[in-house]
């Protein structure tokens, strides 16, 4: 009899993997979620592991349940239970150690209600639940499950890179029209101006978009910083060359049609992507996940960083921006919550994005 576990990060996963080896005749002892991986015991990843057996010298034919064929003979029949007793004894074994499943306590089905109300998707509302289950005694106030599960959410995105130095001369933001990529431009170099003391200029290859070259050249009139405007590659090689002087160089593209292929290949043949640089996509918080992800699917081929997020302030929710994160394995550099420049933005980290998550759970009925 040959037993074998199978892992993988979802359970359909893992099945296929069982099918691989062992064919659409493997019997399944059992199936459990287990932590896997990680570092000194930390960041352990959640991964589905599956336990099946499958005797080669052995065909078991798939029968209806009402009409069951009989062994041909003893012989047959014998070996056949000796087969099954082993498989219940490993199975009774693995059920042992297995976790036991609980239902949901009132108060954190009301979190797990509040996340999924929120838009967080639902294989992220589980995770969480099963952390802050494993990890700590009943929780019964809302303040401390508020607390625990920012606590359990900053974990689960912990390893992506979030916040931002600048240590590279370039600086790109790439996004759909209507984001806010001017001004979130304006606001990166202004806070470069007014609170670091640092010389900077500007590129914009948005020759698209009626007033934009005048918008940017607004902003830079208020830093004093010079700005140069490329058609092409060559214009883009030459506003470099007589930008030289400053120490941040921020580059302003076209927002156009995220759904037109045909504008990322446009990018390619002005903006050159061999050089050091720090590449920003921006997206609104007031956007659909779908669209969000069509958007990050589009620009994916670019040397994404980090995202910047923009008009916090104009929605009440961060749940498809942490979706998006978990499932690209993207972090987040800033957030901006406002028109002015340069103060309304911020860096982020995981803390606070989870924070922003559950800002508003303890408002929602009692404690």
């Amino acid at each position: 009899m040959k037993i074998k576990k199978f892992h993988g990060a979802s359970m359909p996963e893992a099945m296929a993997k069982v099918r691989s080896d062992f064919g659409a005749d493997a019997l399944i002892l059992s199936s459990k979620v287990i932590k896997h991986g990680g570092f000194l015991g930390l960041f352990k990843k959640e991964m589905t592991e599956v336990v099946a057996g499958m005797d080669p010298d052995v065909h078991v034919e798939r029968k209806k349940p009402q009409r069951p064929v009989p062994l041909p003979n003893a012989e047959n029949n014998g070996g056949q239970q000796k087969i099954l007793d082993e498989l219940s004894h490993v199975k009774a074994l693995l059920q042992k150690d297995a976790p036991e499943s609980h239902p949901l306590s009132p108060k954190m089905d009301q979190l797990a209600r509040y996340l999924t109300s929120r838009g967080l998707k639902e294989v992220h509302v589980q995770n969480l639940l099963s952390s802050i289950d494993e990890k700590y005694e009943p929780l019964s106030r809302k303040e401390e499950i508020k607390k625990t599960a920012v606590e359990e959410l900053t974990v689960m995105m912990e390893e992506l890179p979030f916040g931002h130095v600048f240590q590279k001369r370039y600086v790109h933001l790439f996004g759909p029209t209507g984001v806010g990529k001017t001004t979130t431009l304006a606001k990166l170099a202004g806070d470069a101006v007014l609170n670091k003391g640092w010389t900077v200029g500007f590129i914009t290859t948005d020759t698209y978009r009626i007033g934009a070259v005048e918008q940017l050249k607004t902003y830079a009139g208020i830093l004093q910083a010079p700005v140069e405007v490329a058609y092409n590659m060559d214009d883009y090689r030459k506003a470099k060359e007589n930008l030289k002087g400053v120490d941040l160089v921020f580059i302003d593209t076209a927002g156009r049609n995220y759904r037109n292929h045909t504008f990322i290949k446009d990018l390619q043949e002005i903006i050159d992507f061999e050089e050091e640089a720090d590449y920003f996509l921006v997206l609104s918080l007031t956007s659909k996940y779908v669209d969000m992800q069509t958007i990050y699917e589009n620009f994916s081929s670019l040397p994404l960083g980090k995202i910047i997020f923009t008009k916090e302030d104009e929605t009440s929710t961060m749940a498809d921006a942490v979706n998006l994160m978990l499932e690209k394995r993207l972090g987040a550099a800033y957030i901006t919550n406002g028109q002015d420049v340069p103060d309304d933005i911020q860096t982020v980290s995981a803390g606070n994005i989870a924070s922003r998550l559950m800002k508003g759970y303890t408002d929602e009925g009692s404690s």
